[in-house]
């Protein structure tokens, strides 16, 4: 994949299609290769709370096949031009991409256009995603401190269904989806208004004149009228530790949430709390933490409540209490504005080589773009809350003083055959 400089770039534009759907173009000099990337406005958090894991389940339907395409067929007819498919599903949000040559750029957007308008939702191809996804939990409980820490610490963290679960949900709920079932959730959730669709890289007139085309004509749903679930709580008014034994966990671990400021209302004290998630571990090595900005490390990859989590191998006999400290005192020189200056020199550099290793990721401009787009309604919402923009001292201290300032879960995970602590 070919290396992109931010001069190649131009500003993304965004527009609204006739049937509501949002459209997101961002051109880059890409020697040929064009990404489209599908954003709907469902996630684990907005999932009928019977139907725990349905978001999950939908993306798998979405690989099933559709009106005019057999299923297996979106696979096949991306892996034949060399392209590449994915697909997630997050807190607030189900993503689906696809990287290819340009010259496919028009044919791969017919086909999302098709998925979005008429996915397979027959017994059949219920019953076969069902399967895959009980697959992918077995590999997820097979993998060695897998779904570690975001299938383990929510539930110390927040006290709400939407916050609290996992988004697997209960597969034996799930295998009572029927098709009328999955017609509802599609027809609600799978609207043209909830979706952006992002097209980035080489892009070429006749190629976006015929993406319009595609995307216009996916039916719009008036009658959709469902609203953006709630996921506010109150925070917690003490600290919360739990123990827990896990099969799949070969050595105790530990981690802690707090929750991070509210990145529209506050969003420099968010990026100086994001910047303190690559700056903590440098600072004081000898604590063994990791410490990431969001679930799965993606800073504004959610909606508030969003966590930063940090996370440690503990030593035999050290307690949940003790641990919850031990991380209070690593921030407090950044409350009382006296980090070391060796780690507040090298932050610039530090804090650009890992948005240069996330940005060298296919997809990855575009997969940002849209969410982005669909979470704050502003595509370039990553420049806002930029680490990078947030190492002057006093936000720094300012976003350790958030942190230090609120009650906090965290959870230790025993080897199943290991004695509690």
């Amino acid at each position: 994949m070919s290396q992109v400089s931010y001069s190649d770039r131009a500003t993304p534009s965004v527009e609204i299609l006739s049937n509501g759907l949002t459209l997101v173009t961002a051109p880059a000099v890409t020697t040929g290769v064009a990404t489209v990337a599908v954003h709907v406005g469902v996630g684990f958090r907005s999932e009928p709370a019977d139907y725990s894991g349905m978001a999950h389940f939908f993306e798998h339907l979405m690989f099933g096949g559709s009106a005019n395409v057999a299923p297996g067929g979106h696979f096949a007819a991306v892996e034949s031009v060399g392209g590449r498919v994915g697909g997630h599903t997050r807190h607030d949000y189900t993503e689906l991409f696809d990287v290819v040559p340009a010259h496919a750029l028009g044919e791969v957007v017919g086909l999302e256009a098709d998925r979005l308008s008429e996915p397979r939702l027959d017994p059949e191809t219920l019953r076969t995603q069902l399967g895959v996804i009980r697959a992918e939990l077995e590999q997820v409980g097979a993998t060695p401190y897998g779904g570690f820490p975001w299938r383990f610490l929510p539930p110390t963290m927040y006290s709400t269904h939407p916050n609290i679960h996992d988004g697997y949900g209960d597969l034996d709920t799930l295998a009572t989806v029927t098709p009328g079932h999955a017609a509802r959730f599609f027809a609600t959730w799978y609207a043209p208004h909830r979706i952006v669709v992002t097209l980035e890289g080489d892009l070429r007139p006749s190629a976006l004149a015929a993406a319009r085309e595609s995307l216009s004509a996916i039916p719009a749903s008036p009658d959709s009228d469902e609203g953006e679930i709630d996921v506010s709580e109150p925070p917690r008014q003490r600290d919360r530790h739990e123990v827990v034994r896990a099969r799949n966990i070969p050595e105790p671990v530990w981690a802690v949430g707090f929750r991070l400021p509210d990145p529209r209302r506050n969003p420099l004290v968010f990026a100086a709390c994001t910047a303190l998630a690559t700056l903590l571990p440098v600072h004081d090595p000898a604590a063994g933490i990791t410490a990431r900005s969001g679930w799965f490390g993606t800073p504004a990859d959610a909606r508030s409540p969003d966590p930063l989590v940090l996370s440690t191998h503990p030593r035999h006999g050290v307690g949940g209490d003790q641990l919850i400290e031990m991380v209070r005192e690593l921030l407090a020189p950044w409350r009382d504005g006296r980090p070391r200056p060796a780690v507040l020199e090298t932050a610039p550099a530090r804090l650009r080589l890992w948005q240069y290793q996330r940005a060298e990721r296919p997809a990855h401009r575009a997969r940002r773009l849209g969410a982005t787009q669909l979470l704050f309604g502003d595509p370039l919402f990553d420049h806002t809350v930029d680490p990078a923009r947030a190492l002057d001292r006093d936000l720094l201290g300012a976003a350790a003083e958030h942190l230090l300032g609120q009650a906090v879960g965290s959870i230790l995970v025993l080897p199943s055959e290991a004695d509690a602590t």
